[in-house]
């Protein structure tokens, strides 16, 4: 019956579907047309042309006066409109923004059409008729602000609502959470087109990073977008790439840092071993962009070309093992490139295409071969990169007569990328070969257990219309659209092939004399490598209204529908009646419904809206489905099976055959491993994950309802109310949970309930399945929907456009994220007793949750100076929440010592120690550090006509102050509430110089 209704609806959806335009990458100015006395004209010949390209677009003022252009590029327009017995109209400079709808009157005087009246007025600040939630980012400040790694998702930070996640590695990949949201959960789109990794979504940020000097301009919608948009509960990121004009414009740029230019971190210039020195660092930063005219007004040209040359610096600190501290450093070598070609045919037709690519490999260094042996395999443990990725996007845009506009836009995006270490790169890859990974309490040494490589492709077709009914119980900006996506990766891994000893409750250096120092575990893949084929279809189509019903009200009713097809394998899924019956959820309509009044004649909006939004499935979050089946060709084998060996914790000797020698894999145990599990053949796993035939897409609804107000000539200020629920989150059910037979972990055993203790979800399985369920000797889980999230926020912004030499942002976010899940991936319940997951229990504070996010920035040219600059952004940050715990008990006897502890205050120890107040005994009660940062630019602008020179010093960190990564909440670690690393956002004070030509 649900298959029928939905494929019912669908059809009817379809035929309303003419195809459709959506404000993907575009922007759209409306308005009305009437005389000196207030009377409506139609017929009136309105013209929007860019005045840096030269291309326009035409249309006519309807029998109600309105006229109405949508689907074009953001800039800068003058608009003219012409009718026999009138004046001329002509407005200049107004700026029309990404994705916004610009409300523009235009009042006409009689007279002679060979006469002109020049309107000169500022362009709307606020969109009056939109109820959606956001801002945007213009690229004035994009090269004005300081920037530590020149990466413009960095910038989506400086709106309300977005906690970032700014990387100081070399040229790291930034992230931002919205809406209290996994960072993956959201959508990367660039000139229009998907910009996003299939694989693990987006908690890298886009797939292939855009240079700052080639965006255009960027839209970030955090709540409430229409129902053009979809694939997110979190934001819709919504860049364009700048266009050649009727002009040769470019700029040329450099950057400039080493290790003179940079302070120590705090544990470097702390610690007092001989071995441990400022890393020697350097950056070279290099590029610039061109466009112009081809034809003129016709067909234009835009390049872009960025080099980056990096070596940072990486320092290796260990408290506990002062003898492995070292330092190295990082090479990172960039290529990235954009072409872009714009053409308009005629009139009403206009294409083009930008292709983008980025090439950034990172490669330790060769570590001086006198180094201490112990230092340098600490340094090993490095893990190194290789990543080419590209997108390529090709859109038509044809005026269908006066009210209609059709997109037709093809997209490519492909990341070819390796994730592994030194050693594999520089032994013809082959894992196996390597040292084995050392895996102690507080750190890993000796070597990473990672080698990975993937090919993800996405291509996606979309065909959309804008369509402009007016006078039809008031006007109605509709847009109808159809969007398809088919995204496949091809995953190869030689993961933990090399092996890993694990030494639970030890940080000591191995002594063969002290039972107390051998490892406790040891794990590696077995029989050899592994990998998996992904593949998806993906299916979307909405129709949204924005039906403005008088001069000041407007609804929003928008309806999208999502199909996503992932053709999983259900192999040896008893769940499953064949292997082809996998999970297909058809159910995901998502309406979209909201209000805007205008209360202030456009400088005033009060608005609100509900709406569902549904994620994709990322391949990460269902990968171990495809590989960690039943019968597999490669999986992970651990020694022992079920549990650390219990030996080194009570003081004796490892009795397991695999860890008697100590951390060394010998011959004789490669000869056992290939006895046991022989090449090329498929091996029983020891257990499995297991695809869920009721699994579904976690949705997420939201309720906003706020206010923004134009305040003179250049200010906003905006208030906002966010509520949003996520439900259907997944979670990791253990099919066959463990039992301890003591609430201490030392000492204790622990019993499979397939195997022993049989439950009610086991005894099932075990009668669909036969006996041979029992002989699952480790875990066997799969995804179920039963965990959720509340997230509520206040979000006050405070904007001032660039006027008088200076401008300004404030925003601030007061938010409070819970669940019974940590809301990130599909995490497990560490709670589960037997078949109860216990989600009770499991309440607590979100991974996500920062209660407090204040960020200030702007930029301003100091007067009578000839060209003094100054631009700034400070950021204050609430700490992120993590659990106290202690890993030797475990007092629900699950073999998860998860459990948190009482409720009072607790510290640590030492220098370094960390207290936390009031901890409330629940997940994630504990609260890590704040956060704090100022960066700032001070430049000095040498101007030659029309082309001008940009010196500039850019300092980050101003006031050093040093930002701590939460410590171990583990009491019995030895390293317990002290700190003993730092954000991945922060850096020591730093000094960058820089230069620009701008011509």
């Amino acid at each position: 019956m649900n298959r029928r209704v939905s494929t019912c609806a669908l059809m009817a959806m379809l035929l309303l579907a003419t195809p459709a335009l959506a404000q993907q990458g575009t922007t759209e100015v409306r308005g009305r047309v009437v005389d000196s006395q207030g009377a409506i004209l139609p017929g009136v010949n309105v013209t929007v042309r860019n005045q840096d390209t030269g291309m326009f677009r035409e249309t006519t003022s309807t029998a109600d006066g309105t006229y109405f252009v949508s689907g074009i590029v953001p800039g800068t327009y003058e608009i003219v409109a012409e009718l026999q017995g009138f004046k001329k109209y002509s407005r200049r400079d107004v700026r029309l923004e990404i994705g916004k709808t610009a409300t523009l009157d235009i009042d006409m005087a009689v007279g002679g059409l060979e006469e002109t009246v020049t309107v000169s007025a500022e362009s709307p600040i606020v969109d009056v008729t939109s109820k959606e939630v956001g801002g945007s980012v213009s690229s004035r400040e994009l090269v004005e602000l300081p920037s530590v790694n020149r990466n413009f998702v960095g910038f989506v930070g400086l709106l309300p609502g977005v906690i970032p996640s700014i990387s100081t590695e070399s040229f790291g990949s930034d992230s931002v959470t919205v809406n209290g949201q996994d960072a993956r959960n959201n959508n990367y789109m660039l000139d229009g087109a998907n910009n996003n990794d299939d694989v693990i979504g987006q908690r890298a940020g886009t797939q292939a990073r855009t240079p700052i000097e080639a965006v255009q301009e960027f839209q970030v919608l955090t709540n409430q977008f229409d129902a053009e948009f979809g694939r997110t509960n979190g934001a819709i990121i919504n860049a364009v790439t700048k266009q050649g004009t009727n002009a040769f414009r470019g700029t040329a740029f450099a950057f400039f840092q080493d290790a003179g230019m940079t302070a120590e971190t705090y544990f470097v210039k702390k610690s007092d071993t001989d071995n441990l020195t400022k890393p020697e660092t350097s950056q070279q930063q290099w590029g610039g962009v061109i466009g112009g005219p081809i034809v003129q007004n016709k067909a234009h040209f835009f390049g872009s070309l960025e080099r980056v040359r990096a070596d940072e610096g990486i320092a290796v600190v260990i408290p506990t093992r002062p003898d492995l501290n070292g330092s190295t450093t990082e090479e990172t070598r960039v290529w990235n490139t954009i072409a872009r070609f714009d053409h308009q045919v005629s009139p009403s037709n206009t294409w083009g295409v930008r292709w983008l690519r980025e090439y950034s490999p990172q490669f330790n260094q060769i570590i001086d071969p006198s180094t201490n042996p112990l230092i340098l395999a600490a340094l090993g443990n490095a893990r190194e990169e290789n990543d080419l990725d590209q997108t390529v996007v090709a859109s038509l845009n044809t005026v269908l007569g006066n009210t209609r506009v059709n997109t037709l836009r093809l997209g490519w995006t492909r990341e070819d990328v390796t994730f592994a270490n030194a050693c594999f790169n520089g032994n013809g890859r082959d894992q196996a070969a390597c040292l084995p990974t050392l895996t102690y309490q507080t750190f890993a040494d000796q070597q990473s257990a990672v080698a990975q490589a993937r090919v993800n492709d996405a291509f996606q077709i979309e065909d959309t219309l804008s369509w402009f009914l007016p006078g039809r119980h008031g006007d109605h900006d509709l847009k109808v659209g159809v969007q398809w996506q088919y995204a496949q990766s091809r995953n190869d891994t030689q993961d933990n092939s090399n092996g890993t000893f694990t030494f639970g409750m030890s940080n000591a250096p191995f002594d063969a004399a002290n039972p107390r120092t051998y490892p406790d575990r040891f794990s590696i893949r077995v029989p050899g490598p592994g990998g998996s084929f992904n593949k998806s279809k993906y299916f979307a189509t909405f129709v949204q209204d924005k039906w403005k019903l008088n001069n000041r009200l407007t609804l929003s009713l928008g309806l999208r529908y999502d199909l996503e097809v992932i053709p999983v394998p259900e192999i040896d899924n008893p769940l499953f009646a064949s292997p082809e019956d996998y999970p297909v959820d058809k159910n995901n309509f998502q309406p979209r419904l909201g209000l805007a009044y205008d209360m202030e004649q456009g400088k005033g909006v009060l608005r609100g809206g509900y709406g569902r939004f549904y994620d994709k499935t990322h391949f990460e979050l269902i990968g171990n489905i495809y590989t960690n089946t039943v019968f597999a060709t490669s999986f992970v084998r651990n020694f022992p099976l079920q549990q650390a060996d219990q030996g080194p914790r009570t003081g004796n000797l490892p009795t397991d055959p695999f860890l008697v020698n100590g951390p060394v894999i010998t011959d004789a145990m490669r000869a056992e491993l290939a006895r046991m599990f022989p090449a090329g053949q498929t091996n029983r796993n020891t257990g499995a994950n297991w695809d869920n035939p009721d699994r579904r897409m976690p949705y997420t609804d939201q309720y906003t309802i706020g206010y923004e107000r134009q305040l003179g000539t250049d200010f906003s200020a905006s208030v906002d109310y966010v509520r949003a629920n996520s439900r259907d989150l997944l979670i990791s059910r253990e099919l066959n949970p463990q039992v301890r037979n003591s609430t201490t972990v030392a000492g204790s055993t622990l019993t499979r309930a397939g195997s022993d203790v049989l439950t009610a979800t086991t005894e099932a399985l075990r009668q669909t399945y036969g006996s041979s369920f029992a002989a699952f000797s480790t875990g066997v889980a799969i995804p179920e929907n039963a965990a959720r999230t509340n997230y509520d926020a206040v979000l006050l912004a405070l904007e001032r456009r660039f006027r008088n030499n200076y401008s300004a942002r404030v925003s601030y976010t007061y938010s409070n994220a819970r669940g019974n899940t940590n809301g990130v991936g599909i995490p497990t319940s560490g709670f589960q007793v037997l078949d109860d997951l216990n989600l009770g229990l499991n309440e607590g504070r979100t991974n996500t949750d920062v209660p407090h996010n204040f960020v200030v920035s702007g930029s301003a040219m100091v007067p009578r100076t000839g060209g003094l600059t100054v631009s700034w952004i400070a950021r204050a940050l609430s700490g992120t929440p993590f659990s106290l715990l202690d890993q030797r008990l475990d007092p629900d006897r699950n073999g998860l010592q998860v459990e948190p502890l009482a409720a009072g205050t607790y510290s640590g120890n030492g220098d370094d120690a960390y207290t936390v107040e009031d901890f409330a005994s629940e997940r994630n009660g504990a609260r890590g550090p704040g956060f704090f940062k100022l960066d700032m630019r001070l430049g000095y602008t040498l101007r030659f006509a029309a082309r001008r020179v940009e010196l500039f010093g850019e300092i980050f960190n101003v006031t050093n102050r040093t930002n701590f990564a939460n410590p171990s909440g583990n009491l019995a670690a030895t390293d317990f509430l002290t700190l003993t690393g730092l954000s991945t956002s922060t850096n020591s004070r730093l000094l960058q110089l820089g230069a620009r030509f701008v011509f």
